[in-house]
């Protein structure tokens, strides 16, 4: 035997229409992006936090090690690191002093800013 069906109850529209769900999936990609970029800008933001505090670190230590030198540079601090490792130097004598000093001749300029090599010897500079 069969049956009839009621066909006034099924409908063959969708029940809610396409444009819907394209204005729906359209909404989860934008907030789906935002919470991305969001956190991004927070994560970089944080680094550069990061990066300054280190900045600020780093120049402290800079600033640590620059003192440090110019006490280590000191005559009488290097006098001493001599004795302590017995080194004996003494201070050159006048003859071994080579005195440099600053010309204005062109010519002198020019002559200087040739490309020879020099090199330096017991009897003076030899040119190649």
């Amino acid at each position: 035997m069969r049956t009839r069906k009621n066909r006034k109850n099924f409908s063959r529209e969708a029940a809610l229409p396409p444009p819907f769900f394209l204005l729906l999936a359209g909404a989860m990609v934008l907030a789906l992006s935002y919470l991305w970029l969001n956190g991004r800008c927070e994560a970089l933001g944080r680094r550069i936090t990061q990066l300054e505090n280190q900045k600020v670190e780093l120049a402290r230590k800079v600033k640590l090690e620059r003192s440090h030198w110019e006490s280590a540079k000191a005559l009488d601090q290097v006098e001493r690191l001599l004795q302590r490792h017995h080194v004996v130097m003494t201070w050159p004598d006048e003859r071994s002093i080579v005195h440099l000093r600053r010309t204005t001749d062109e010519s002198l300029v020019a002559e200087a800013a040739a490309p020879r090599r020099q090199y330096a010897r017991a009897g003076g500079i030899a040119n190649d």
